[in-house]
């Protein structure tokens, strides 16, 4: 797969994903290029060049990746995951993108995608994540509903992100080890694995929209669980 953007391509060969880079020429100086140099082989080529291949906005920078390792949700569940997060029906690129983003920042273990009513792992995915999808394991799973009831046998809380939940963010323990479960844009969470999951969180709203964003209403439960996991690990002075 070819990439493109800074701060993807630098994060997969920080990683160890990135077979090759190409650098459109007369690029002025910029310090993500100069790391790029010590960790990848660089090809300079034609802005022009740059352009056919990459067909978007590529910052003068694309990388070939190395086949990604596909992980099963045992593999992923063996590894006693503090922090996973299952995207149900995320059928946008950049929404997808921006959630495996915020959940690597917020440091998660691990996510769970379906096989199916699912957006791809896409160079358009790789780069609104700005390269954290290639930092995080990534489990594929048949089914949804079937991996829930996998991940609370292995012990981990799995929480919905659901407008019509009965419980704020901040009136569940969060420190304990969970599985956020985020649904696509209209329809939410599935009903199936609404099921499936303890608890059904809601997130306070007073606009007359109604409902955030899929990758901001999981941006905001991500900062819960770091806000709560943080007062208690490492309280600010």
């Amino acid at each position: 797969m070819l990439i493109h953007g800074r701060n993807a391509v630098l994060e997969a060969a920080r990683a160890g994903r990135v077979v090759r880079v190409l650098q459109a020429a007369g690029l002025g100086h910029d310090p993500r290029l100069d790391e790029l140099r010590v960790l990848a082989k660089v090809e300079m080529v034609p802005a022009e060049q740059l352009d056919a291949i990459a067909r978007g906005v590529h910052q003068g920078v694309a990388a070939e990746l190395k086949p990604r390792r596909d992980w099963t949700l045992r593999e992923l569940l063996d590894t006693k995951p503090a922090l996973l997060v299952a995207l149900d029906s995320i059928m946008d690129p950049q929404n997808l993108g921006a959630i495996l983003r915020s959940s690597e920042v917020a440091g998660a273990d691990g996510a769970i995608l379906p096989e199916h009513r699912s957006a791809p792992l896409s160079p358009a995915a790789v780069k609104a994540s700005s390269g954290a999808s290639e930092l995080m394991p990534i489990a594929r799973v048949s089914g949804m509903p079937s991996a829930i009831a996998e991940v609370k046998r292995a012990g981990v809380w799995c929480v919905a992100l659901d407008v019509r939940g009965d419980t704020w963010p901040w009136d569940f323990d969060l420190t304990q080890r969970v599985c956020l479960v985020v649904g696509g844009e209209g329809q939410g969470v599935h009903r199936l694995v609404l099921e499936r999951c303890d608890v059904r969180l809601r997130l306070p709203a007073r606009g007359r929209v109604g409902s955030y964003n899929s990758s901001a209403a999981a941006a905001a439960l991500l900062y819960e669980v770091m806000r709560q996991r943080g007062s208690r690990e490492s309280p600010s002075p």
